[in-house]
């Protein structure tokens, strides 16, 4: 009687692995699709700081956050598809907080600050393809770095 049963089990274990496999493939593809938008998220950061710290390295030289500095700030950001951006009535990307008025390298306090804010993706919207809460409505947040260097800007 054990060997029928045995038998009868061992038969069907065919069909159990075709369902595990049916059940499990979907979720494997989900989770192999979701990281393309965490990638994009990390190379979005990855870019804003290189491109802010060559800013710095520009405002040291000159010993404020000039026009040229900041537009060749906005060109590099342009070049990578993070151009001009207005959420909520607000422009980005936005230097608010930047040192604006010039510091001499034998100043009392010769640092400069480099403040860079630019929206970053909504990841919570991958939420909904596995029932969770994100939407597109949900505000979403942003890259903020702020940097600060030595002047070398003589008179």
């Amino acid at each position: 009687m054990k060997s029928k049963i045995a038998a009868f089990l061992q038969d069907e274990q065919g069909m159990a692995n075709v369902l595990v496999t049916l059940f499990l493939m979907p979720v494997l593809l989900f989770l192999s699709l979701a990281i393309v938008p965490f990638f994009v998220y990390t190379m979005k950061a990855d870019h804003l700081n290189t491109i802010a710290n060559h800013a710095l390295k520009e405002m040291e030289a000159v010993g404020y956050l000039s026009q040229t500095v900041e537009s060749n700030m906005n060109a590099r950001l342009a070049s990578l598809g993070m151009g001009d951006v207005t959420v909520n009535g607000m422009a980005y990307p936005s230097y608010t907080g930047s040192t604006r008025s010039k510091v001499l390298r034998d100043a009392a306090d010769p640092t400069v600050k480099l403040v860079l804010k630019y929206p970053a993706p909504n990841l919570s919207r991958m939420l909904n393809a596995i029932g969770g809460g994100g939407n597109a409505s949900a505000q979403e947040g942003f890259y903020n770095l702020v940097l600060y260097g030595k002047s070398e800007a003589y008179e």
